[in-house]
């Protein structure tokens, strides 16, 4: 079973994706179903990552000792009612049974069950090493068909072959969305943070911001607009300029199937100066964001990325420091078939973060509309100006 990581795997964060669905209808006890399909169709799941400190940028799968069943567990809350999940804050979401970063003890996958009066909550988290959002709601969603079809030839299988990530003949671009110098902060401690809970139409916050160029995407827009606010709330001198980090799925450009399972993406980084950020409209900055993504998400680019990442003497770090810094990141979940996922008596009612605040990042969630969720997260004072502002 020995396996390398792929170049991509071991660049991205050493952490869990984690998130969670609410039913409004109970559920069977999933432990022998999730266990008999992730050994059907992803064995490696009940392996664990190891690393060499000789090797700055490595990592392997091999087998685990552990027993099959730490990747399930439940508990049971029948006095509470799936409305209160439904409707309450996502910050009441602490429930998780592992924390945000993976333990050499903890799985790679796990499912959470929580069975209450009138409905579940599936808890499901992976580790980020093991595969990337694309690879981890296409599981989920194939694992839902999968329980209610009760036929295996109807699941696509999944293709492991890490090896198909293969880095270029020689770096061909300036990579700036990496560094191998490690993040420094200046803090002594953590300062309170707090994450806002945004719905938007395209159509809507089109129409707010005065977006006139038809080619640009709600992604491009979104993120323009929050790195144009998020950057003048924090004051940032007009000399100084803001790096903005942006995950892509690669799979399409490489020529990789929609059934690859591992990392395949790749860090899109924006350097804006801030004198732009005070004295351009959204409109062109999402246009310049249209703009350099599609220069930068080409076969040609991102194999010059993975050839920077074999060569690389030192431990790889994203050129853009969002956490408790100038800088921002932005992950786009709301393409992925998050509401999709159904255990035979249809869709989430809400799909959710666990608990949790942070700094400078932005997640975009799908929901049951044509509405995205934004996840905003910023240090308690920048999160409080922006929250009067959108109001």
């Amino acid at each position: 079973m020995p396996q390398d990581l792929s170049l991509n795997d071991v660049v991205m964060p050493k952490c869990y994706t984690r998130a969670l669905w609410i039913f409004n209808y109970k559920i069977d006890d999933l432990e022998k179903a999730f266990i008999e399909f992730l050994k059907q169709f992803c064995p490696s799941a009940f392996g664990r990552i190891v690393y060499d400190a000789a090797k700055p940028n490595y990592g392997q799968l091999i087998e685990s000792t552990s027993e099959s069943n730490n990747v399930f567990s439940r508990a049971d809350q029948p006095d509470q009612s799936v409305s209160h999940y439904i409707h309450c804050s996502f910050q009441e979401m602490d429930f998780f049974p592992y924390g945000a970063l993976p333990t050499d003890t903890s799985p790679l996958i796990f499912l959470h069950q929580i069975n209450l009066c009138d409905g579940t909550l599936l808890a499901f988290g992976i580790h980020h090493h093991f595969t990337d959002g694309y690879g981890f709601f296409t599981l989920i969603d194939r694992f839902s068909k999968w329980f209610v079809q009760k036929d295996d030839c109807q699941i696509p299988k999944f293709n492991f072959n890490r090896a198909l990530l293969q880095p270029g003949s020689d770096i061909r671009y300036d990579h700036i969305e990496y560094t191998m110098i490690p993040p420094t902060f200046s803090f002594t401690s953590i300062p309170a943070m707090d994450v806002l809970v945004k719905k938007y139409t395209k159509q809507d916050l089109f129409t707010k911001l005065n977006i006139t160029t038809a080619n640009l995407s709600l992604n491009d827009v979104v993120v323009a607009w929050l790195t144009r606010a998020i950057s003048r709330i924090r004051q940032i001198p007009s000399t100084e300029t803001v790096n903005v980090g942006m995950a892509s799925d690669g799979r399409r450009e490489l020529g990789l199937d929609i059934d690859y399972f591992g990392n395949c993406n790749f860090f899109v980084c924006f350097q804006f100066p801030m004198h732009d950020l005070l004295t351009k409209s959204v409109n062109e900055l999402a246009e310049r964001i249209n703009s350099e993504k599609k220069q930068r998400m080409t076969k040609d680019y991102m194999t010059s990325a993975l050839a920077m990442v074999k060569n690389a003497t030192n431990a790889i770090h994203p050129g853009f420091q969002s956490f408790l810094s100038k800088d921002l990141a932005f992950t786009n979940w709301s393409r992925f078939p998050l509401y999709q996922v159904d255990f035979g008596h249809g869709p989430p009612q809400r799909v959710t973060l666990p608990s949790a605040r942070w700094d400078g990042l932005v997640l975009i969630f799908p929901t049951q509309t044509n509405e995205v969720e934004l996840y905003i997260g910023l240090k308690q004072d920048h999160a409080d100006q922006l929250r009067q502002e959108l109001q």
